[in-house]
């Protein structure tokens, strides 16, 4: 088979919800799929500093990270779409006033304003599911120069908070991860668009990609690409819009969706 370019989704796509862990199967599957000669990427919303090192020590080729906004091929950067200090302050200040759970990611550091209460834990489990202790976002507000990229924000169904979410619309796409749990990201770019763009680095054809994703964050890659695959523990929607729907990540999903498509030999 000629050469591929291969996109994974992280969460419940190559790591397993829950444990976090990658099925020996994937890594299998993986070691394999680059020993046939395709070109391996993580297709995520983390930024780069947020990736796990259980997923970056499987040696991927690149990283489109972010929703398409940092794309890395090996240790070189390709593209970076940055915010403005303006913006970003302007939008950490509007969301302190509703005092709802919010962290900011950039490509090198996780921010949390500590002057907003965690009543109900979920930035400790941020931190723990991050493994980061993350910095305080008046760093970004006070440095004039430090930005994020993306924010994920719990928006629970109430008058004030719907009035939140409409403001953050004005600059960002709100995707609904749920959970009342909503991952924020730059209109302009997403993980399909993060695909495009490495297409016309490498010379390849939209044919020439597979993707593999499990929740609504994926859909836009899913949806781009004709060769979609959804794991079978994803999400029922996002099954509806994919080619092909594989096993659920911890009954060997990925490795027997590469031998479907012909990527791996047994």
């Amino acid at each position: 088979m000629e050469q591929k370019l291969l996109f994974f989704d992280i969460d419940g796509t190559l790591l397993t919800e829950g444990t976090g862990e990658i099925p020996d199967s994937t890594r299998k599957a993986v070691k394999m799929a680059k020993e046939e000669g395709h070109l391996l990427f993580v297709n995520t919303g983390r930024t780069r500093t947020s990736l796990p090192e259980k997923v970056t020590s499987l040696d991927f080729h690149g990283y489109v990270c972010g929703c398409g906004t940092n794309i890395f091929l090996g240790d070189q950067e390709l593209f970076s779409a940055k915010l403005s200090n303006e913006l970003c302050t302007q939008v950490a200040e509007t969301v302190r006033k509703y005092k709802v759970p919010v962290f900011y990611e950039a490509s090198d550091a996780i921010y949390f304003d500590h002057q907003i209460p965690d009543e109900d834990g979920w930035i400790k489990r941020a931190r723990e599911l991050f493994k980061r202790q993350g910095r305080d976002i008046e760093e970004v507000i006070q440095g004039k120069k430090k930005v994020y990229d993306k924010l994920l924000i719990i928006l629970k169904p109430t008058m004030e908070n719907q009035e939140l979410k409409e403001y953050l619309s004005r600059y960002f796409l709100c995707i609904d991860r749920g959970g009342n749990m909503y991952e924020v990201i730059q209109k302009d770019y997403s993980k399909a668009t993060g695909i495009k763009f490495l297409c016309d680095y490498l010379g390849k054809n939209i044919e020439d990609c597979y993707v593999f994703g499990d929740s609504e964050n994926d859909r836009s890659m899913l949806e781009a690409v004709p060769n979609s695959i959804a794991m079978g523990n994803g999400e029922e929607a996002i099954k509806e819009c994919c080619s092909y729907v594989t096993k659920d990540i911890e009954e060997d999903g990925i490795y027997e969706a590469m031998k479907h498509f012909g990527l791996i030999r047994s």
